[in-house]
Protein backbone atom coordinates (compact mmCIF):
# COMPACT_ATOMS: atom_id res chain seq x y z
CA UNK A 1 0.00 0.00 0.00
CA UNK A 2 0.74 3.56 -0.78
CA UNK A 3 0.23 4.83 2.94
CA UNK A 4 2.52 2.06 4.63
CA UNK A 5 5.64 3.44 2.04
CA UNK A 6 5.22 6.81 3.81
CA UNK A 7 4.86 5.70 6.79
CA UNK A 8 8.58 3.60 5.84
CA UNK A 9 9.74 7.08 4.41
CA UNK A 10 8.31 9.13 7.57
CA UNK A 11 10.23 7.00 10.31
CA UNK A 12 13.48 6.77 7.71
CA UNK A 13 13.37 10.12 7.97
CA UNK A 14 13.08 10.37 11.71
CA UNK A 15 9.51 11.68 11.79
CA UNK A 16 6.68 9.87 13.96
CA UNK A 17 3.88 8.71 12.61
CA UNK A 18 0.44 7.09 13.82
CA UNK A 19 1.09 4.52 11.76
CA UNK A 20 -1.79 3.89 8.83
CA UNK A 21 -5.29 3.86 10.73
CA UNK A 22 -7.88 3.39 8.76
CA UNK A 23 -11.71 5.26 9.46
CA UNK A 24 -14.58 3.04 10.00
CA UNK A 25 -18.09 3.75 8.29
CA UNK A 26 -19.70 5.50 11.71
CA UNK A 27 -16.35 6.62 13.51
CA UNK A 28 -16.74 8.93 16.08
CA UNK A 29 -14.36 12.12 15.08
CA UNK A 30 -13.35 12.64 18.86
CA UNK A 31 -12.14 9.26 19.30
CA UNK A 32 -10.89 8.65 15.64
CA UNK A 33 -8.34 11.10 15.84
CA UNK A 34 -7.36 10.94 20.26
CA UNK A 35 -6.17 7.67 19.39
CA UNK A 36 -4.10 8.12 16.66
CA UNK A 37 -2.83 11.23 18.20
CA UNK A 38 -1.85 8.71 21.17
CA UNK A 39 0.02 6.57 19.02
CA UNK A 40 1.79 9.36 17.38
CA UNK A 41 2.86 10.69 20.45
CA UNK A 42 3.83 7.04 22.28
CA UNK A 43 5.68 6.74 18.94
CA UNK A 44 7.78 10.40 19.80
CA UNK A 45 8.27 9.31 23.32
CA UNK A 46 10.68 6.76 22.41
CA UNK A 47 13.03 9.39 21.19
CA UNK A 48 13.84 10.39 24.71
CA UNK A 49 13.59 14.04 24.02
CA UNK A 50 11.62 16.68 25.68
CA UNK A 51 9.03 14.32 27.69
CA UNK A 52 7.55 17.31 29.89
CA UNK A 53 6.23 18.54 26.49
CA UNK A 54 5.07 14.93 25.29
CA UNK A 55 2.77 14.26 28.48
CA UNK A 56 1.48 17.74 28.29
CA UNK A 57 0.26 17.11 24.57
CA UNK A 58 -1.28 13.92 25.70
CA UNK A 59 -2.89 16.04 28.93
CA UNK A 60 -4.58 17.57 25.66
CA UNK A 61 -5.39 14.34 23.57
CA UNK A 62 -6.82 13.09 27.16
CA UNK A 63 -9.32 16.17 27.26
CA UNK A 64 -10.03 16.20 23.51
CA UNK A 65 -11.19 12.96 23.48
CA UNK A 66 -13.33 13.17 26.34
CA UNK A 67 -15.33 16.24 25.54
CA UNK A 68 -18.52 13.90 24.58
CA UNK A 69 -20.41 12.29 27.10
CA UNK A 70 -20.26 8.19 27.05
CA UNK A 71 -16.92 6.22 28.08
CA UNK A 72 -13.61 7.12 28.06
CA UNK A 73 -12.51 5.31 24.40
CA UNK A 74 -8.58 6.35 24.97
CA UNK A 75 -7.29 5.44 28.49
CA UNK A 76 -3.87 7.71 29.10
CA UNK A 77 -2.36 7.58 32.53
CA UNK A 78 -2.17 11.33 32.75
CA UNK A 79 -4.28 14.25 33.65
CA UNK A 80 -6.66 16.14 30.96
CA UNK A 81 -5.75 19.56 30.07
CA UNK A 82 -8.11 21.51 31.10
CA UNK A 83 -9.23 24.40 28.40
CA UNK A 84 -7.51 22.65 25.37
CA UNK A 85 -9.21 21.44 22.70
CA UNK A 86 -12.51 20.40 25.06
CA UNK A 87 -15.15 22.85 23.83
CA UNK A 88 -16.72 20.16 22.17
CA UNK A 89 -15.99 22.23 18.41
CA UNK A 90 -14.71 19.70 16.32
CA UNK A 91 -13.01 22.11 13.86
CA UNK A 92 -11.70 24.29 17.25
CA UNK A 93 -10.77 21.45 19.10
CA UNK A 94 -8.82 19.93 15.95
CA UNK A 95 -6.90 22.42 15.51
CA UNK A 96 -5.79 23.11 19.03
CA UNK A 97 -4.91 19.13 19.55
CA UNK A 98 -2.72 19.40 16.26
CA UNK A 99 -0.88 22.57 17.17
CA UNK A 100 0.19 20.94 20.58
CA UNK A 101 1.29 18.03 18.85
CA UNK A 102 3.10 20.18 16.42
CA UNK A 103 4.86 22.07 19.49
CA UNK A 104 5.85 18.74 20.88
CA UNK A 105 7.04 17.79 17.48
CA UNK A 106 9.30 20.88 16.87
CA UNK A 107 10.72 20.40 20.85
CA UNK A 108 11.72 17.50 19.87
CA UNK A 109 13.37 18.14 16.45
CA UNK A 110 11.13 15.86 14.67
CA UNK A 111 7.82 16.00 12.45
CA UNK A 112 4.33 14.36 12.84
CA UNK A 113 2.67 12.18 10.11
CA UNK A 114 -1.06 11.32 10.23
CA UNK A 115 -1.61 8.29 8.17
CA UNK A 116 -5.63 8.20 7.60
CA UNK A 117 -7.01 4.94 4.92
CA UNK A 118 -10.61 4.88 4.27
CA UNK A 119 -11.34 8.76 4.26
CA UNK A 120 -14.48 8.49 2.19
CA UNK A 121 -16.11 7.61 5.35
CA UNK A 122 -15.62 10.78 7.57
CA UNK A 123 -18.83 13.35 7.31
CA UNK A 124 -18.39 16.71 6.17
CA UNK A 125 -18.13 18.45 9.68
CA UNK A 126 -14.74 15.94 10.14
CA UNK A 127 -13.43 16.98 6.87
CA UNK A 128 -13.60 20.56 7.39
CA UNK A 129 -12.47 20.19 10.78
CA UNK A 130 -9.42 18.67 8.74
CA UNK A 131 -9.14 20.98 6.50
CA UNK A 132 -9.13 23.92 9.33
CA UNK A 133 -6.67 22.57 11.34
CA UNK A 134 -4.32 21.79 9.07
CA UNK A 135 -4.64 25.02 7.31
CA UNK A 136 -3.86 26.26 11.21
CA UNK A 137 -0.66 24.22 11.55
CA UNK A 138 1.02 24.93 8.27
CA UNK A 139 0.36 28.93 8.82
CA UNK A 140 1.80 28.77 11.92
CA UNK A 141 5.02 26.86 10.20
CA UNK A 142 4.68 23.37 12.44
CA UNK A 143 5.63 19.90 11.47
CA UNK A 144 2.62 17.98 11.09
CA UNK A 145 1.57 16.36 7.68
CA UNK A 146 -1.49 13.87 6.83
CA UNK A 147 -1.44 11.41 3.94
CA UNK A 148 -4.68 10.33 3.56
CA UNK A 149 -6.64 7.90 0.85
CA UNK A 150 -10.14 7.07 -0.13
CA UNK A 151 -12.38 6.91 -3.38
CA UNK A 152 -11.84 8.70 -5.84
CA UNK A 153 -14.13 11.48 -5.33
CA UNK A 154 -12.30 12.19 -1.79
CA UNK A 155 -11.18 15.91 -3.05
CA UNK A 156 -14.37 17.00 -4.18
CA UNK A 157 -16.17 16.07 -0.43
CA UNK A 158 -12.66 17.55 0.76
CA UNK A 159 -13.58 20.82 -1.36
CA UNK A 160 -17.46 20.85 -0.62
CA UNK A 161 -16.36 20.85 2.90
CA UNK A 162 -14.15 23.48 2.70
CA UNK A 163 -13.02 25.41 -0.77
CA UNK A 164 -9.95 25.94 -0.11
CA UNK A 165 -8.79 22.22 0.46
CA UNK A 166 -8.05 22.09 -3.51
CA UNK A 167 -4.68 24.79 -2.14
CA UNK A 168 -4.18 22.76 1.32
CA UNK A 169 -3.93 19.01 -0.17
CA UNK A 170 -1.52 17.60 -2.97
CA UNK A 171 -3.55 15.43 -4.78
CA UNK A 172 -2.72 11.81 -6.86
CA UNK A 173 -5.02 9.61 -8.56
CA UNK A 174 -4.34 5.63 -8.35
CA UNK A 175 -5.63 5.93 -12.29
CA UNK A 176 -2.12 8.66 -12.60
CA UNK A 177 0.94 7.82 -15.52
CA UNK A 178 4.18 5.62 -14.27
CA UNK A 179 5.88 8.05 -15.05
CA UNK A 180 8.24 8.47 -12.14
CA UNK A 181 7.03 6.08 -10.15
CA UNK A 182 7.46 2.74 -11.78
CA UNK A 183 11.43 2.74 -11.20
CA UNK A 184 10.61 2.25 -7.24
CA UNK A 185 6.61 1.43 -6.75
CA UNK A 186 4.71 1.98 -3.14
CA UNK A 187 4.67 -0.85 -1.38
CA UNK A 188 5.87 -2.12 2.50
CA UNK A 189 8.99 -3.18 1.53
CA UNK A 190 11.67 -3.73 4.63
CA UNK A 191 15.56 -1.76 4.03
CA UNK A 192 17.19 -5.17 3.63
CA UNK A 193 13.88 -5.90 0.59
CA UNK A 194 14.08 -2.42 -1.87
CA UNK A 195 12.06 -4.01 -5.10
CA UNK A 196 13.70 -1.93 -7.90
CA UNK A 197 11.98 -2.50 -11.62
CA UNK A 198 13.43 -2.51 -14.61
CA UNK A 199 12.19 -2.07 -18.37
CA UNK A 200 11.56 0.17 -20.60
CA UNK A 201 8.22 0.87 -19.80
CA UNK A 202 5.83 0.61 -16.64
CA UNK A 203 4.80 -3.08 -15.57
CA UNK A 204 2.09 -4.86 -17.02
CA UNK A 205 -0.25 -4.36 -14.43
CA UNK A 206 -0.29 -1.15 -14.73
CA UNK A 207 -0.10 -0.44 -18.84
CA UNK A 208 -3.13 -2.58 -19.15
CA UNK A 209 -5.33 -0.94 -16.12
CA UNK A 210 -5.28 2.77 -16.64
CA UNK A 211 -0.93 2.75 -15.86
CA UNK A 212 -1.23 2.34 -12.23
CA UNK A 213 1.54 3.89 -10.51
CA UNK A 214 1.23 0.93 -8.06
CA UNK A 215 0.68 -2.74 -8.66
CA UNK A 216 -2.75 -4.12 -7.94
CA UNK A 217 -2.72 -6.76 -4.53
CA UNK A 218 -1.20 -9.54 -5.50
CA UNK A 219 1.54 -8.29 -8.17
CA UNK A 220 4.07 -7.12 -6.09
CA UNK A 221 4.49 -10.36 -3.54
CA UNK A 222 4.48 -12.65 -6.27
CA UNK A 223 7.13 -11.09 -8.77
CA UNK A 224 9.58 -10.72 -4.95
CA UNK A 225 8.85 -14.28 -4.55
CA UNK A 226 9.62 -15.40 -8.32
CA UNK A 227 13.04 -13.25 -8.77
CA UNK A 228 14.02 -13.51 -5.21
CA UNK A 229 15.70 -10.47 -5.37
CA UNK A 230 15.80 -7.19 -7.40
CA UNK A 231 15.68 -5.78 -10.15
CA UNK A 232 11.85 -7.06 -11.17
CA UNK A 233 12.06 -7.02 -14.45
CA UNK A 234 8.76 -6.97 -16.66
CA UNK A 235 9.40 -10.44 -17.59
CA UNK A 236 9.48 -11.50 -14.27
CA UNK A 237 5.94 -9.77 -14.14
CA UNK A 238 4.79 -11.08 -17.14
CA UNK A 239 5.13 -14.70 -15.29
CA UNK A 240 2.85 -13.93 -12.59
CA UNK A 241 0.11 -12.61 -14.52
CA UNK A 242 -2.01 -15.55 -14.98
CA UNK A 243 -1.40 -16.47 -11.13
CA UNK A 244 -2.15 -12.74 -9.87
CA UNK A 245 -5.21 -12.60 -12.08
CA UNK A 246 -6.84 -15.30 -10.46
CA UNK A 247 -5.99 -13.78 -7.07
CA UNK A 248 -7.50 -10.99 -8.14
CA UNK A 249 -10.30 -12.42 -9.38
CA UNK A 250 -11.07 -14.73 -6.02
CA UNK A 251 -9.72 -12.04 -2.92
CA UNK A 252 -10.07 -8.38 -4.33
CA UNK A 253 -12.71 -8.42 -7.24
CA UNK A 254 -15.05 -11.10 -6.19
CA UNK A 255 -15.43 -10.19 -2.90
CA UNK A 256 -16.71 -6.86 -4.09
CA UNK A 257 -18.77 -8.30 -6.59
CA UNK A 258 -20.68 -10.14 -3.08
CA UNK A 259 -21.40 -6.95 -2.05
CA UNK A 260 -23.68 -5.85 -5.19
CA UNK A 261 -27.31 -7.69 -6.06
CA UNK A 262 -28.52 -9.41 -8.99
CA UNK A 263 -29.49 -5.95 -10.71
CA UNK A 264 -26.66 -4.21 -9.35
CA UNK A 265 -24.33 -6.72 -10.82
CA UNK A 266 -25.71 -6.51 -14.03
CA UNK A 267 -25.60 -2.82 -13.85
CA UNK A 268 -21.65 -3.33 -13.37
CA UNK A 269 -21.51 -5.23 -16.28
CA UNK A 270 -23.15 -3.41 -18.41
CA UNK A 271 -20.74 -0.57 -17.34
CA UNK A 272 -17.60 -3.27 -18.09
CA UNK A 273 -18.96 -4.16 -21.71
CA UNK A 274 -18.55 -0.41 -22.58
CA UNK A 275 -14.67 -0.56 -22.21
CA UNK A 276 -12.99 2.13 -20.35
CA UNK A 277 -14.57 4.69 -18.12
CA UNK A 278 -15.83 6.87 -17.34
CA UNK A 279 -19.38 5.93 -18.73
CA UNK A 280 -22.65 8.05 -19.31
CA UNK A 281 -25.19 7.19 -17.21
CA UNK A 282 -27.91 7.28 -19.82
CA UNK A 283 -26.00 4.88 -22.11
CA UNK A 284 -25.24 2.43 -19.51
CA UNK A 285 -29.18 2.06 -18.35
CA UNK A 286 -29.74 1.56 -22.19
CA UNK A 287 -26.81 -1.43 -22.35
CA UNK A 288 -28.57 -2.40 -19.08
CA UNK A 289 -32.14 -2.66 -21.20
CA UNK A 290 -33.90 -0.01 -19.17
CA UNK A 291 -36.44 2.32 -20.16
CA UNK A 292 -34.41 5.25 -19.03
CA UNK A 293 -32.11 5.81 -16.11
CA UNK A 294 -34.85 6.95 -14.02
CA UNK A 295 -35.22 3.12 -13.78
CA UNK A 296 -31.92 2.12 -12.43
CA UNK A 297 -31.22 5.15 -10.08
CA UNK A 298 -31.64 3.26 -7.48
CA UNK A 299 -29.17 0.93 -8.44
CA UNK A 300 -26.59 3.56 -9.41
CA UNK A 301 -26.81 5.06 -5.97
CA UNK A 302 -26.77 2.02 -4.25
CA UNK A 303 -23.13 1.28 -6.26
CA UNK A 304 -21.61 4.59 -5.22
CA UNK A 305 -23.05 4.16 -1.36
CA UNK A 306 -21.19 0.17 -1.72
CA UNK A 307 -18.23 2.34 -2.64
CA UNK A 308 -18.36 0.21 -6.20
CA UNK A 309 -18.24 3.10 -8.30
CA UNK A 310 -18.44 6.72 -8.40
CA UNK A 311 -19.73 10.09 -10.34
CA UNK A 312 -16.64 12.19 -11.71
CA UNK A 313 -19.12 14.45 -12.87
CA UNK A 314 -22.85 15.10 -13.23
CA UNK A 315 -24.41 12.27 -16.01
CA UNK A 316 -21.14 9.78 -15.30
CA UNK A 317 -20.29 7.34 -13.27
CA UNK A 318 -16.79 4.97 -13.18
CA UNK A 319 -15.52 2.26 -11.14
CA UNK A 320 -13.92 3.20 -7.61
CA UNK A 321 -11.41 0.35 -8.48
CA UNK A 322 -8.85 -0.19 -11.85
CA UNK A 323 -8.76 -2.82 -13.50
CA UNK A 324 -12.57 -3.65 -12.43
CA UNK A 325 -14.11 -3.24 -15.69
CA UNK A 326 -11.53 -6.02 -17.27
CA UNK A 327 -12.75 -8.26 -14.58
CA UNK A 328 -16.01 -7.95 -15.09
CA UNK A 329 -15.94 -8.31 -18.64
CA UNK A 330 -14.35 -11.32 -19.03
CA UNK A 331 -16.16 -12.89 -16.50
CA UNK A 332 -19.86 -11.61 -16.20
CA UNK A 333 -20.50 -9.99 -19.26
CA UNK A 334 -23.78 -8.95 -19.28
Amino acid sequence: MLLLEFDVLASEAGWATTDVQEVGSQPDFYVTFARMAARLLTNMSRRHRAKERIERALGVVKAFSVVLPGPVAVRLEVDATRGVADSGDPEHDLVELLEEIGRAAQANQMGALFLIDEMQHLGASSLSAICMAFQAVSRAGLPVAMVGAGLPDLRLRLWTAKPYADGLFSYVSSTSSWRGCHRRPPGPPSSSRRCRFRGGRGPPGGGRGGRLPLLPPGVRPGAVELRRGPPIRVADLEAVRGIVQDTLAYSFFGTRLELATEAEQRYLSAMASMGGGPYPVARVAQVFGAKNQRFVSAHRDSLIDKGLIWSPRRGQVDFTVPLFNQFLAERYPI
